[in-house]
């Protein structure tokens, strides 16, 4: 958002800025999509990555509204955090997987003596 936006409620100028969402793999800001959500075995919700659209967030420094907007990458001159929250869950997923799958195999070993 380039332009200057005012406070609907107090009417001073709004400051850029996002939310954050915390998660097992970090810090990333918050994200729209559209449709209702389809829960993943794997990764929580299934995701469209092409319909993912990051939310900006305007505050009022004086009276602490927030207006939330979400807006294409392309279209927004905000610096976006664009990093693939997907990509980053199916590595968290594999990992668990085989620290499981050797922990198993370590139990068995134990077992077996």
């Amino acid at each position: 958002m380039s332009k200057a936006v005012e406070c609907s409620q107090c009417h001073a100028q709004m400051e850029v800025g996002y939310l954050v969402d915390a998660n097992h793999s970090g810090y990333q800001q918050q994200n729209w999509s559209a449709g209702e959500p389809e829960p993943s075995f794997w990764v929580g919700l299934k995701l469209a990555k092409d319909r993912i659209v990051p939310v900006t967030t305007l505050r009022c420094p004086k009276c602490g509204y927030l207006e939330s907007y979400a807006i294409p990458q392309s279209q927004n001159s905000v610096l976006v955090s664009g990093r693939s929250s997907s990509q980053r869950q199916l590595a968290l997923v594999l990992i668990g997987l085989a620290a499981l799958l050797i922990a198993f195999g370590v139990a068995i070993l134990f077992r077996a003596k």
